[in-house]
């Protein structure tokens, strides 16, 4: 199989839909955090012949949630395409890819983000939980950036600030991190 201008991953399941509780195997009602309960990766078996992008066939490609869900991706059985686009934007559901080696490679103009860490839960003596106003994340430090971020001038460890609604969480190599798009990014803060 050839792809001419997308990405074609293998993607057994849609759903994070199952976990292990000791020895169990239980179901997960995915339908209540949808979002956070699709996969968003997926084996490689076609890269796009149009475009040299450095992924190949078996690397593990991240993507936009929407691709395990809407029927235009859905090729054959376990097969859907993931939209690429080398300019970027928000035309190109390829976020980045992982190889044998355990390295990440952004794609267009995507960067992921590790978010600030958050203050552990305030308690009274009695054990209740002290809710306070929810903090609006604004900030978080760049790990993995593709070649236009770089060439903005951003750098992985900076801080950088990003617009609001733009701190999506994905889930790379088991850590939580946010995707944003060089657009996104507001300013780099200088220390």
């Amino acid at each position: 199989m050839k792809a001419l201008y997308t990405f074609v991953v293998r993607l057994p399941n849609k759903f994070k839909n199952t976990f292990k509780l000791g020895d169990k195997e239980l179901f997960l009602a995915s339908k209540f955090n949808e979002f956070e309960n699709r996969y968003n990766y997926g084996e490689i078996v076609s890269v796009p012949q149009k475009f040299d992008t450095g992924a190949s066939v078996g690397d593990i490609l991240y993507f936009h949630h929407h691709v395990c869900v809407e029927k235009r991706n859905h090729l054959q059985e376990d097969l859907y395409l993931v939209q690429y686009d080398p300019n970027g934007g928000y035309g190109s559901h390829a976020y980045a890819f992982e190889t044998a080696d355990g390295a990440i490679h952004m794609l267009s103009d995507w960067v992921f983000v590790v978010p600030p860490e958050r203050e552990p839960e305030k308690k009274t003596e009695s054990g209740l939980i002290i809710m306070e106003k929810e903090v609006v994340e604004d900030h978080g430090t760049a790990k993995y950036i593709s070649e236009p971020v770089a060439e903005a001038g951003v750098n992985p460890g900076d801080t950088v600030y990003f617009t609001k609604n733009s701190d999506y969480t994905m889930e790379v190599k088991g850590e939580k991190l946010w995707r944003m798009r060089l657009d996104d990014l507001v300013y780099v803060l200088n220390e």
